[in-house]
């Protein structure tokens, strides 16, 4: 089954490619699944990634 899903960077909306979508769809369906108290069914997950600032970026210092 295929899902919305949206991806924004910096509150720039990032296209995502049927294969994509799939992986990261899939990923979350099964991580959020094998948590207990998730309401059921549900209609909307949230995730938001935020950069942490104390750490050194992969290119150069942060």
């Amino acid at each position: 089954m295929e899902h919305a899903i949206t991806l924004k960077i910096n509150g720039r909306d990032i296209a995502l490619n049927p294969f994509v979508r799939k992986i990261i769809g899939n990923v979350l369906l099964g991580a959020v699944q094998s948590l207990d108290k998730v309401p059921q069914p549900w209609e909307r997950i949230e995730i938001v990634l935020q950069a942490d600032d104390k750490k050194e970026s992969p290119g150069g210092k942060a």
